[in-house]
């Protein structure tokens, strides 16, 4: 037998077969014998349960389950068995999935789990590049450019685009023939483009379809000018400007329309399946101001089933669970709420701007909740956001552990460790510069692999195919080499 059933399974030992509390009141008419029948799984024997009744053979379902992989729940209430083809097995709610996890990796985290369960604790996670393969705000800002999902008026374009840019003249990069490159070239050519797109496209106030509109140079201009100045400033200034820089792309939408915009952005890039690197080049009918320019960037996004299930498996244990991400607030409610991660929406910080009328403005919101506590969540930010809206829920207690993968983490992974409060480091290793802040944890991480006390511990990721790897090592987008850490030198 290999990998589809052919066995029936019938209603009538669901719950037996399940080990639900209550039997089916006519089990007792049945006679249910120990069956020879073998099953054997890609032409290996498996050890599953067989039980011949009525002349039929029937498996228990977490037999099956085990086998080959798949989940399965049972809800005694509702007397319902759930199989989940996509889903990995796993025998009990408090035990992580053994999945792709690098095994001392998952033993570290499987023992701070059991040794802290329901006492009271609470483990913060970042979201990109650590519960989600790629990054959510990035894929959504192509998913944004590509469907002109905008609600800008094009004489305000210009105002949100210079938002806290300290030096608009000053060179971001440079063009394909090597002239230099302003955010002031950059933001003439873009409104200009925006003014062109905003007359003729139907989503706007014009009358072609989107069809038409991607073949046009202004389109082309448009969508490769802002995402080369989203890199350019990300590049060019403190990341106190660029973080909250793309959120202003959301002016005046409701935080539904955000919500809504980044769930579809979300559901397309996880059914896109492809991870790459693509380059847009601007139109050379169409110099503009700041001239031609080219801009590479990634794809792909993957909602990690391995992350689902710590975070189910941490909620089963009485541990608390909370994002803290760079990303913006609805986009990351989005994706808890639509890909599976499902914790208290309340327990989602993120980047926030403030409202007006209902609508999103080029302003960060840093009153959210009153007396000017919230912080932009990067980097030191982070643990501001912690100490004043999460640790104060626990007597000031710092997280059990942090879940994160770079410079924007290393704060809030080791601001409570002297303290004794947080055990764990989690690092999702995307093979950081030594200039990043949390090589330093990475390296004292892979020095103390097996380690039962190591503080910090590496999670592999393969770039290539968006997964997670069963090691502490890393594929780097476009090699096959595992590596580990960067050399100090």
């Amino acid at each position: 037998m290999k990998r589809k059933l052919s066995t029936r399974i019938v209603a009538l030992f669901l719950m037996f077969l399940l080990g639900a509390s209550t039997p089916l009141a006519v089990a007792a008419a049945v006679n249910a014998v120990v069956s020879n029948q073998k099953f054997v799984v890609d032409g290996a024997a498996a050890s599953v349960s067989a039980y011949n009744i009525g002349g039929y053979n029937y498996f228990k379902l977490r037999d099956l389950a085990s086998a080959l992989d798949f989940g399965v729940t049972y809800d005694n209430d509702a007397r319902t068995a759930t199989l989940t083809s996509q889903a990995h097995y796993k025998p009990d709610a408090a035990t992580l999935i053994t999945g792709n996890w690098a095994p001392v990796t998952r033993a570290r985290i499987q023992a701070v789990i059991t040794a802290n369960a329901n006492k009271g604790r609470y483990v913060v996670f970042d979201f990109d590049n650590t519960s989600v393969i790629n990054d959510v705000e990035e894929a959504l800002a192509i998913y944004q450019l590509e469907n002109l999902r905008f609600k800008i008026q094009p004489s305000k374009l210009a105002g949100v685009l210079e938002t806290q840019i300290p030096d608009l003249k000053k060179t971001v990069g440079t063009t394909v023939d090597g002239k230099n490159v302003t955010c002031a070239a950059l933001i003439t050519d873009i409104v200009s483009d925006y003014t062109w797109l905003y007359s003729n496209y139907k989503g706007f106030s014009g009358k072609y379809d989107l069809a038409y509109i991607h073949a046009t140079n202004q389109y082309q201009d448009f969508v490769t000018k802002m995402r080369y100045m989203y890199t350019a400033v990300g590049d060019t200034f403190d990341a106190s400007v660029s973080y909250p820089w793309v959120t202003y792309w959301f002016t005046g939408m409701t935080p539904a329309e955000v919500y809504d915009l980044a769930a579809e952005s979300h559901a397309y890039w996880a059914a896109y399946g492809n991870y790459g690197e693509v380059t847009w080049t601007s139109p050379t009918e169409l110099p503009g101001t700041a001239g031609i320019v080219s801009i590479d960037y990634l794809n792909g996004l993957t909602f990690t089933d391995e992350l689902k299930d710590l975070y189910a498996t941490l909620k089963a244990n009485g541990i608390d669970v909370y994002i803290v991400s760079a990303s913006f607030i609805d986009v990351i409610r989005a994706a808890n709420a639509t890909q599976g991660y499902n914790i208290p929406e309340d327990h989602v910080y993120a980047m926030q701007n403030v409202l007006e009328n209902g609508v999103y403005t080029n302003r960060y919101n840093y009153n959210w909740g009153g007396a000017g506590k919230y912080a932009q969540t990067q980097a030191e930010g982070k643990s501001t956001v912690i100490t004043n809206f999460i640790a104060s829920q626990y007597k000031g207690t710092g997280p059990l552990m942090v879940f994160g993968d770079s410079k924007g983490d290393y704060w809030m992974m080791t601001d409570w460790m002297a303290k004794g409060d947080t055990q764990l480091g989690v690092i999702f290793n995307r093979y950081r510069k030594t200039s990043d802040p949390i090589w330093k944890c990475s390296k004292e991480a892979a020095d103390t692999i097996g380690s039962p006390t190591a503080r910090f511990v590496l999670q592999g990721r393969d770039n290539n195919t968006g997964e997670l790897i069963p090691t502490e090592y890393s594929r780097m987008l476009g090699s096959s080499e595992l590596v580990l850490v960067r050399s100090a030198s």
